[in-house]
């Protein structure tokens, strides 16, 4: 039984490369399914998540040689499934982000550049904050399923 004032949480440290995705998504379906998700809500939850680890991969490591790692923490908490993604790498404006139109985005030949929008569209709400020692911080959020 868990210390009411303590929610545990589960802490993953991979290296920001591709290959540990598979990894990653493993956990948080384990997690979302255990949390009482169904299997489309626990597919949102997981291709946030990739969406969001990607992204840091992709992007907010791209000017390294080596890469750091990425950190993700699932926990459940106050009838909330949340998941912060954590990285080193180069800060983005999250909230100035504007989602592509569709289906033009798709009918123009762009393939990517829709991750942000999944995950908002996916999650019940994603925040985006810096937080000290040089660290960015996706905090990704399902509410719980209701129990009839």
């Amino acid at each position: 039984m868990s210390d009411p004032g303590h929610e545990p949480s589960v802490r993953l440290r991979v290296p920001g490369e591709h290959r540990y995705l598979a990894l990653v998504r493993s956990v948080v379906v384990a997690l979302a399914e255990e949390s009482g998700f169904q299997d489309q809500e626990v597919d949102k939850i997981e291709m946030s998540v990739d969406e969001a680890c990607t992204n840091v991969m992709d992007h907010a490591y791209d000017h390294l040689a080596r890469r750091r790692p990425v950190e993700v923490e699932i926990r459940v908490a106050d009838g909330r499934f949340v998941v912060d993604v954590k990285d080193e790498g180069k800060a983005f404006d999250f909230n100035a982000y504007v989602p592509p139109k569709f289906p033009e985005h798709w009918m123009s030949g762009h393939l990517r550049g829709v991750g942000l929008y999944l995950i908002r569209t996916f999650m019940d709400d994603a925040k985006y904050e810096k937080l000290p020692g040089n660290v960015n911080c996706l905090r990704l959020v399902k509410n719980l399923p209701r129990v009839a």
